[in-house]
């Protein structure tokens, strides 16, 4: 009985000393192919040298800001807009810039179009125009005869043709893909960041700085229009009501300057000197209203106009992102040494597989 007890313990210390034979049997097999081994590793070192040393440097443009809106209410102020028919509201809950909207709409196509179209020189070149020519697009198309020459600046301020449209649909996939980043650093903030990474100096700084231009102009439009439309509207009346309040001014002064000469006994001659002073009083009073009605939709306007805070900007000279050479030379060595291995040891276990069944 004790010698079948003890016959598993003599059969896994056979299996692990024959464990131990295979491992070491397959070291000394990689050890005698370390020529080989080496060169591989020596030749991927080369390719990931070689690949680090070709790629461009990379210029990397951040740019953070919050938004600051007000907050509803007003107080008394809403109660006295209350009284004109006015309703001072409050700020809404959804919008561009709320939640993860602004992330979506900072890489929204249109908006990065829009940027694209915007001047990098003074000579008139588009981004689009600069951003093709850095990234070699361009090239291409003078080479290919169903493209040719294309010149967005040409282009910026009408409708984009059908060909010149896809080429430009090419270049926004290929920046909102891998060069433009949108994010919050901090979930529990409201803190925005938008970073470029353009072969470009100074087409990263100007990118990621007239993208963040756009939108902010552009949710301050949305915020404001009918409020902006209203003043607009009041500030016309007011400015002919003022112009009418001036006539009526000189008109009764000289309906007054007449009573002196005018014989008392004819009494229909004060008429026209108190029709007169009844219609300046009827429009002083409507241009009061209309003034007050003014500026409280100017402050209005004021309260609902949100601040966008930049709260930091990268300068020149930017970062730069380049490919580690000798991470790629350890790398590629690496992967190499790896490949050959791992070839070399099926190579023997097929061999090994291939004499057993003969």
């Amino acid at each position: 009985m004790m010698n079948e007890e003890k016959k598993p313990e003599q059969d896994d210390e056979i299996s692990l000393i024959e464990l131990f034979q295979k491992i070491r049997g397959l070291a000394t097999f990689l050890i005698s192919k370390w020529v080989i081994i080496l060169l591989a590793g020596v030749f991927g070192g080369a390719i990931g040298f070689g690949y680090a040393y070709i790629q461009p440097i990379k210029y990397i443009s951040k740019i953070s800001f919050v938004v600051e809106e007000s907050k509803g209410g007003g107080g008394g102020l809403a109660s006295l807009a209350g009284q004109f028919g006015f309703d001072m509201g409050g700020v809404g809950g959804g919008g561009i810039f709320s939640g993860d909207n602004v992330l979506l709409f900072l890489k929204s196509e249109s908006l990065c179009r829009e940027t694209l179209f915007t001047a990098y020189d003074e000579k008139g070149t588009t981004l689009a125009d600069r951003y093709a020519q850095i990234m070699k697009m361009k090239e291409g198309w003078e080479k290919n005869p169903q493209i040719g020459k294309v010149d967005f600046n040409a282009l910026k301020d009408s409708r984009l043709p059908r060909k010149e449209d896809s080429l430009m649909q090419a270049i926004v996939a290929g920046i909102i893909k891998s060069e433009l980043l949108v994010a919050k650093p901090d979930k529990k903030a409201s803190f925005i960041e938008v970073k470029t990474t353009m072969q470009d100096e100074l087409l990263s700084k100007l990118f990621s700085e007239r993208l963040v231009q756009l939108a902010t102009d552009r949710y301050v439009e949305s915020k404001t229009k009918t409020k902006s439309l209203n003043v607009a509207k009041l500030q016309r009346k007011s400015d002919s009501l003022a112009a009418l309040l001036n006539d009526k001014t000189y008109s009764a002064a000289a309906s007054q300057q007449n009573l002196v000469d005018v014989n008392p006994a004819i009494r229909k001659a004060t008429i026209n000197a108190e029709i007169s002073s009844r219609e300046k009083a009827m429009v002083l009073t409507i241009f009061s209203e209309v003034v007050k009605n003014l500026e409280i939709s100017k402050t209005m306007l004021n309260q609902e106009t949100p601040v966008i805070q930049v709260v930091d900007q990268s300068s020149f000279p930017l970062e730069k992102e380049r490919v580690g050479k000798l991470r790629s030379l350890i790398l590629g060595s690496f992967l190499a040494g790896f490949v050959v291995v791992l070839f070399l040891l099926l190579k023997r276990w097929f061999s090994s597989l291939q004499a057993s069944l003969k």
